[in-house]
């Protein structure tokens, strides 16, 4: 296999492009910084105004969330991953979590979990609890590496964190027990492998003869829930250890989660406004952004909390100018006319690029402008965007099998009324599907 970057982006942009041909839907969370770029439009503006306000300045210090809202098919994932793309480029730890995948605000042990797994550093395509801490190790010698005694200034280093105040009573033991196991692997192997098992949020997993190691008490199911949250929170504060600014939390398709009723939907609204509000008021200011994407329907549920409601009540949108406002409307980044036409010239030179496609560029670009308005008046459920862009990938493959021809009005109709039915019967057969 070629160690080439450039060939790693080809194969990438043509494993993004089957993705876009098939579904319409964004690439891989892995993938999605380098390939996103060759199809985004529109997202330039705002993302450079959510980089100054908060990934440079506000929340290199405090906490600050955000809430995303578009129909189905709008171009939600599409924008979180372009967000965790940026973040990733301001030097930020990225955690990208899709809510229909077993995530809820109402289970901090399980979210716990979840973010420990999926927690990204700048310049790995590696996940996990166990990069940050030796990430972490490493930013520790490079500064002991100037002292004296480097071996010494290690151990004041590990010492003093032991002796910071953490939102979870058990963080700076178990964390220093793996820091001086990553240190020599050829010490301390129990107590370092049982407190990865606990930070990876696996506590159940340690023998009793590990935890009195680590001098943790038993874990009961009462406690699982502020055993989650606190460490959560010790996580978001220890993050810039690892030479990061901060962590940026991404939940996808949040309106998968609040598809509940009575207390369960309760204890996810209230577990929603602890994460707005905890970090400030009750521990340290955390270095945390984050967005929650949803459908803008999940206002409906946020009104049955009055107390989350107000939080998230908009006085002058973001699209008008505030940058501090609360919630992000998708469907007002541009004409929807202008951004199908702008994402489908880009799509057009990616297939080229991608198939090396000899197509007639003028003719196509009528196609283009024909299917983009024929799109835009659409008044259909899913958004138009996703149904653009699989009809667009697949106009065009078709174009190149079996010959050029300019699409009456009619024939890019029935395109796109066929990509309609079947995001509806996708929707209606599988309710799990990524429609986000």
């Amino acid at each position: 296999m070629s160690n080439n970057p450039d060939s790693t982006l080809d194969n990438d942009l043509r494993d993004a492009w089957r993705n876009l041909a098939s579904y319409g839907t964004p690439p891989a969370s892995e993938i999605a910084g380098r390939v996103l770029p060759a199809w985004s439009v529109g997202l330039d503006a705002w993302l450079e105004r959510l980089t100054n306000a908060y990934l440079r300045d506000y929340c290199r210090r405090n906490s600050h969330f955000k809430l995303a809202l578009a129909p189905y098919g709008g171009g939600k994932t599409h924008f979180l991953l372009s967000l965790a793309a940026r973040a990733t480029e301001e030097n930020w730890a990225t955690c990208y979590l899709q809510c229909k995948l077993n995530v809820s605000l109402g289970d901090w042990y399980g979210l716990y979990q979840h973010v420990a797994k999926s927690i990204q550093l700048p310049g790995s395509n590696r996940r996990g609890i166990k990069l940050v801490f030796q990430a972490a190790l490493e930013q520790m010698r490079k500064r002991a590496a100037g002292a004296p005694e480097p071996e010494f200034a290690l151990d004041k280093m590990l010492a003093a964190l032991e002796d910071d105040d953490w939102p979870h009573s058990s963080f700076a033991t178990v964390a220093v027990a793996l820091l001086q196991h990553l240190r020599d692997p050829r010490q301390n192997q129990a107590a370092g492998e049982a407190a990865l098992r606990w930070l990876q949020g696996e506590p159940d997993r340690l023998t009793a003869q590990e935890r009195q190691l680590l001098h943790l008490g038993t874990l009961t199911a009462k406690g699982k829930s502020q055993h989650g949250q606190t460490l959560f929170y010790s996580l978001a504060k220890f993050v810039p250890r690892a030479g990061v600014n901060g962590l940026a939390l991404l939940f996808d398709e949040m309106d998968s989660m609040l598809n509940v009723r009575g207390k369960a939907l309760e204890q996810i609204l209230v577990s929603m406004r602890v994460l707005l509000d905890a970090p400030d008021q009750r521990m340290d200011r955390l270095p945390l952004f984050g967005v929650f994407a949803a459908v803008p329907d999940i206002q409906q549920q946020m009104q049955k909390a009055q107390f989350l409601a107000s939080r998230f009540k908009v006085v002058l949108p973001f699209h008008q100018g505030d940058d501090n406002a609360p919630v992000l409307d998708l469907s007002e980044l541009g004409s929807q006319n202008e951004m199908l036409r702008a994402m489908g010239e880009k799509l057009l030179i990616l297939g080229i690029q991608v198939h090396g496609w000899k197509l007639n560029l003028e003719m196509q670009r009528r196609n283009l402008r024909n299917l983009a308005e024929v799109t835009a008046k659409r008044r259909l459920e899913v958004n138009a965007r996703r149904l653009f862009v699989k009809t667009w990938c697949s106009l065009l493959e078709e174009q190149a099998r079996n010959g050029e021809a300019e699409k009456t009005e009619s024939e890019l109709s029935n395109l796109i009324e066929g990509a309609y039915s079947g995001f509806r019967q996708a929707e209606e057969t599988t309710t799990n599907d990524d429609l986000g």
